[in-house]
């Protein structure tokens, strides 16, 4: 590794660490959002602020004016209390980067300051984006802001801390869920536990009811579709002798296809309200819809597959059944998302863990992949959409 790469190396490290260090919720980004801001401008850039914690950049080619590229990583940490022994852990108490979103910063960092000394034509947009982790989510609210007007690609990673370094999944067509929550409540009639024939006892009912929903999957969708139905929580009861009058459930449901979203959310309903009129009670049901499936344009991954064969292994990976909110710039512009392999040494543990950790030689690899693609579809935009 040469003098340049090993400077861009430990440059890429200190910004990740100082973020980590900073891990803040989602729409509270504060130091984080100036942390960002304060790097930009030191290069000369002139970020603006569209909402409170979101920093955004136009980084002008040296060539001239010709296309604009979007770049997004987001900012957000989780309500976690970390424990991953790292000597850079966060130290906001209760809040921890749990999920990879410092090293989509130190990223998109690296990425910028790469661009800064190439020669293009054309606009390279930084969307630092907040609140990803908080449905509706940051990146609806930079659409709105106008953000993403005039735009001819847009381009997202991801690290995942499932696959080595050096691996890079890139996908046509659904990457990543419809993430969706549901919550039901069942109003009973409590009493004493010596008397359970004179209630309509909520919490039965409710176990029954969970039970039911497991069967969705196995016994209402074909075997080809990718469905999960989870129920999260219950919540009922006061006391081991009072039979509950009331129980709540909440769970997610994570589709690929709108029909299939649609077929789902009626099961539940329909079981939820025939198993409470079973024992006499009554199912309010809530469907909240969530993030749209990550849907990545074909022509998009087929060209920057090509252009990262050369310093990464990338393969087509199975679609994923996680949400995430880059899916609303995807059904606005042509563009794609990946993944990138970050596992550390030692042990592995999953994303929003309080254990989670990354390895940081994914980071360099991260700014290739991220300003190849958007030097090439500067040069090669894909077709506008009608």
């Amino acid at each position: 590794m040469g003098a340049e790469a090993v400077g861009e190396a430990s440059k890429l490290t200190t910004w990740r660490r100082d973020l980590h260090g900073m891990a803040e919720v989602a729409h509270d980004e504060v130091k984080t959002a100036q942390y960002v801001e304060r790097q930009l401008t030191a290069w000369g850039l002139s970020p603006r602020r569209p909402t409170p914690t979101a920093v955004v950049a136009d980084i002008e080619g040296r060539q001239g004016p010709g296309p604009l590229v979007a770049l997004r990583a987001d900012m957000d940490g989780l309500p976690l209390t970390e424990d991953s022994g790292e000597p850079f852990s966060s130290t906001h108490p209760g809040v921890m980067h749990a999920c990879g979103h410092d090293g989509h910063m130190a990223i998109l960092l690296g990425t910028a300051e790469r661009l800064l000394a190439r020669d293009f034509a054309g606009t390279v947009r930084l969307l630092f984006q907040p609140a990803e982790e908080r449905p509706p989510g940051g990146a609806i609210e930079l659409i709105r802001a106008g953000e993403l007007e005039g735009a001819r690609a847009v381009l997202g990673l991801h690290l995942q801390a499932g696959w080595p370094v050096g691996w890079v999944g890139l996908k046509p067509g659904p990457l990543m869920a419809y993430s969706d929550r549901f919550r039901i409540r069942i109003h009973g009639r409590g009493g004493h536990g010596s008397e359970p024939q004179n209630t309509q006892d909520a919490v039965l009912i409710a176990a029954e009811t969970v039970m039911s929903l497991q069967t969705i999957v196995s016994r209402r969708m074909a075997p080809t579709e990718t469905v999960v139905v989870t129920c999260g929580t219950i919540t009922a009861g006061q006391t081991f002798n009072i039979i509950a009058e009331a129980a709540e459930i909440t769970g997610t449901v994570r589709t690929f296809a709108r029909d299939i979203q649609a077929q789902v959310e009626e099961e539940i309903r329909r079981r939820a309200s025939h198993i409470a009129a079973i024992y006499g009670a009554v199912a309010e049901f809530e469907y909240l819809a969530g993030y749209p499936a990550v849907i990545n344009d074909a022509a998009v991954v087929e060209e920057w597959s090509k252009i990262l064969a050369d310093v990464a292994t990338v393969e087509q990976p199975a679609a994923m059944p996680q949400g995430e909110d880059f899916a609303y710039y995807l059904q606005k512009v042509p563009g794609a998302f990946l993944w990138l392999g970050a596992a550390p040494d030692g042990d592995r543990h999953p994303h929003h863990s309080p254990h989670f950790r990354i390895h940081e030689a994914a980071l360099p690899l991260g700014v290739t992949v991220m300003e190849r693609g958007a030097r090439h579809f500067l040069a090669h935009p894909p077709a506008v959409r009608h």
